[in-house]
């Protein structure tokens, strides 16, 4: 019996074309690989008009025309020469003048040749999933997988490919089960690397229906090619390849072109699937199963096929198919020629997460809807660009332990609940743990202490409240436990006969809730390292400096805080306090109504709301879970945080070459892009996002290096690769927030306001009407719009007739 798996592997291009010009494609004179606009056979449905793609590198066929059909060569073989199954393979055979003694079954040298034979007949994928057997088996799986992990020179090359030339991990080569085949009798290449394709919905372990093998020559230690071409080696039809994890990290789909592009994806963190046969081969089956993925429900998938016209025209293709399907699709853009695997080897996945985070919609008519536009002179957050959307926060960029316990404490909270709400607060949390430990130093004149002020923005009744207790309980517990220790001293010193004064115990802090300056300058005189301002609720603070005279004043002093700089009060009674480097990291939770109204022009005016990072993730329905935080990943936090509060003061890190490089590039394209910006909100926050950067490489970096991630005393490009990445989240975030707010209209003086509710031309009459409306007196309003002449804002036609400027 002649195996099919063995007579498809020895088949070549120049094969196909033959036994495919013999079953009636015209295909004469034409050249190359993948040929299209070929005119079919009758008997597979073709009209006058040939519309046909045939691909002679893998062997099949696809009519983009009305008939739709699409096969292998066996499926062709047998629909043309009304053949059954077995009576095909023997009819290549035959055409071929092949000796059918070679290509029995044969599993004694564990070479690529195999796999059990599969019934190739059914061009539809949907036949092939339910009915046909395993294209090859578990233990021909096992032996290939134990060869690539053995310490064989050739299984030690092939893994030094995958992992360090192509970016996979060592942990996804062995849960995908990879493996390396010998087949010495083979003309073409002696060792492949076998990837073998589960079924989607299979049990345990899934059936194999697809393998996808990768000529390699361990000599060269590279793919073997001919002809600049890489040899593929299939069995069965196309297949889609889902990699994505049963736990799957906060993100989209991410639709490859290619295996390599899959697991190196998956590998960096990315939920990522792919199709077997390459960009045009994508099946709308497939399409309805992705959209069913719990990560694309929750973020949407993005094709980013190769960059190159095959590639786009194929994502496109795909792209349609899954808007069919009711995804939220987007298609990336990848550098021309270069696909997702050479983005992640040669850039990074801070690289591929940007191209993510850029993809446009499909299709591009819907996108943006809803977007006003609007004068930049009258919204500085220039909202004439598209209304922003919520990205899921890039999680692979914290350290292990911090990664582990955000993602946990998100799921204990809900399934639908987005990492982000427990993550945002967790910054300042970690900020805190360091305090005034370690600064980062730039420059000779240019350090930056680890403060971050983070704001979690949801309304009342969601989860903004368990999700920030989470982020912050472990400073609770602690300040709890300082507080217990502190009373038993101070009972142990009061109980002496004369207590010294001098030898008063004093309390260590870690947290506060008491945001007055005089409190926190105390608290900083005694804990000199620093101390975590933590509220739910940050609207009293927001508010309090519109109560008195000197409101001003205290947000200068906050914003003296932030920048690190000296800070003093003067407390009557007490004299002066001097802090020198104040360090008081800020998080906390805030109603977007309460915000809108708390967040006024002295916010703005004083530079203070710049610093604040806001953060409103989209939230879901409340479900009852029974998910919870595991001990051990509780106990790695907590280790990690216990570590970081014993750091020793005074260290400054400096940054490695490969990280200053990183960051020169980053500062130089952030500041020529924000001199584009027009004044207002939108400028100061993007300037402040440069700042948190860099304060976040040094938080990162001591995480890293707390948990053994990384060994350096400097900031390493590592470090501050994930910085970059989680600061540009922070402060598009940011400006998400103010858009979806409209928190820009805070940032201008009241007699701007009313004049962005009058028309372009108006009578005096009119102006009234409006302030009446919005409770301004009738005298302001006419010193108003004096003082809007007097700017040049307005322009007077004639008597009571005005005209905006």
């Amino acid at each position: 019996m002649i195996n099919s798996n063995a007579l498809k592997s020895r088949l070549s291009p120049q094969d196909y074309r033959k036994l495919f010009r013999r079953c009636g494609f015209d295909i004469h004179g034409q050249q190359g690989i993948e040929i299209s606009g070929v005119l079919g056979p009758k008997e597979l449905g073709e009209g006058s008009h040939g519309n046909f793609y045939v691909n002679l590198d893998e062997g099949w066929v696809k009519d983009w025309g009305s008939s739709g059909y699409k096969g292998d060569v066996f499926s062709v073989v047998k629909d043309t020469q009304s053949l059954d199954f077995t009576e095909s393979i023997q009819w290549i055979v035959d055409e071929l003048n092949l000796d059918a003694s070679q290509l029995g079954p044969d599993s004694s040298n564990g070479s690529a040749a195999e796999p059990a034979e599969t019934n190739s007949n059914a061009p539809s994928s949907s036949r092939l999933d339910s009915f046909r057997k395993p294209v090859v088996s578990e233990d021909q799986i096992d032996r290939w997988h134990t060869r690539l992990m053995s310490e064989a020179s050739e299984a030690q090359t092939a893994r030094t490919y995958l992992t360090e030339s192509r970016g996979i991990a060592e942990e996804v080569l062995r849960a995908a089960r990879i493996g390396l085949a010998y087949s010495p009798d083979d003309h073409r290449a002696k060792w492949w690397i076998m990837i073998p394709v589960p079924e989607r919905r299979g049990g345990d372990p899934p059936r194999i229906t697809a393998l996808k093998g990768f000529a390699f020559d361990p000599d060269a230690g590279d793919w073997k090619r001919k002809d600049g071409r890489k040899i593929p080696r299939n069995s069965g039809s196309a297949a889609l390849y889902d990699l994505v994890p049963s736990n799957p990290p906060d993100g989209p789909v991410i639709v490859c072109e290619g295996e390599l592009d899959a697991l190196s994806a998956l590998s960096n963190g990315f939920n990522a699937v792919t199709g077997t046969s390459g960009a045009r081969t994508f099946k709308e089956e497939w399409a309805q199963y992705i959209a069913g993925l719990k990560p694309t429900r929750s973020f949407g998938v993005v094709v980013a096929f190769d960059g190159d016209e095959a590639g786009q025209k194929g994502a496109r293709d795909a792209a349609r198919m899954l808007s069919s399907a009711e995804a939220k699709t987007r298609i990336a853009s990848l550098p021309s020629g270069q696909d997702v695997n050479d983005v992640l080897v040669r850039d990074g996945p801070d690289v591929l997460d940007s191209l993510i985070s850029e993809a446009t919609p499909y299709p591009e008519a819907n996108v943006n809807e809803k977007a006003g536009v609007r004068a930049a002179s009258d919204n500085p957050t220039d909202s004439s660009e598209p209304e922003l959307e919520y990205d899921p926060f890039p999680l692979q960029a914290l350290p292990g332990p911090v990664r582990a316990y955000v993602r946990a404490s998100a799921r204990a909270l809900g399934e639908e609940i987005p990492p982000a709400m427990v993550t945002v607060p967790t910054l300042s949390v970690l900020s805190g743990a360091i305090g005034d430990a370690a600064r980062l130093k730039l420059k000779r004149s240019w350090t930056e202490p680890a403060t971050l002020w983070t704001v979690l923005v949801a309304p009342s009744g969601s989860t903004k409240s368990p999700a920030f207790f989470h982020a912050t309980r472990p400073v609770f517990r602690r300040e709890s436990k300082a507080r217990d220790e502190h009373e038993e001293a101070l009972a142990e010193w009061k109980a002496q006969e004369e207590p010294d004064p001098q030898d008063r115990p004093v309390r260590r802090r870690f947290r506060t809730g008491d945001a007055t300056p005089e409190a926190v300058v105390q608290i900083l005189d005694e804990n000199p390292r620093g101390v975590l301002l933590a509220r739910d609720e940050l609207g009293a603070w927001l508010g309090s400096f519109d109560r008195y005279v000197n409101g001003a004043a205290d947000l200068q002093f906050w914003v003296e805080v932030w920048q690190g700089t000296q800070a003093s009060r003067d407390r009557a009674g007490d004299g002066n306090t001097t802090i020198d480097a104040p360090v008081v990291p800020v998080t906390g939770t805030i109603q977007p109504g309460s915000l809108q109204e708390k967040l006024g022009e002295i916010h703005f005016d004083t530079g203070f709301a710049a610093r604040l990072v806001l953060c409103q993730p989209p939230l879901g329905p409340k479900r009852w879970t029974e998910a919870d935080v595991s001990q051990e990943v509780r106990d790695n936090y907590e280790q990690l945080l216990s570590r970081l509060y014993s750091t020793p003061r005074g260290e400054e890190l400096s940054l490695t070459s490969g990280a200053k490089e990183k960051w020169v590039s980053y500062y130089n394209e952030a500041n020529a892009s924000l001199e584009t910006r027009p004044e207002g909100p939108a400028k100061a926050v993007a300037a402040k996002g440069i700042t948190h950067s860099a304060r976040l490489a040094l938080i990162l970096h001591l995480c890293r290096r707390k948990t053994g991630e990384t060994s350096s005393k400097k900031v390493d490009k590592e470090s501050m690769t994930a910085a970059l990445r989680v600061g540009k989240w922070l402060t598009n975030e940011t400006f998400r927030v103010y858009q979806e707010l409209d928190l820009d209209e805070e940032a201008l003086p009241p007699k701007l306001r009313l004049l962005k509710l009058l028309p372009d031309k108006f009578r005096t009459k009119e102006a009234k009407e409006v302030a009446e409306e919005e409770g301004i007196p009738e005298r302001t309003c006419q010193k108003w719009l004096g003082d809007l002449r007097d700017d040049s804002k307005l322009e007077k036609i004639r008597r009571g007739l005005y005209s905006k400027i």
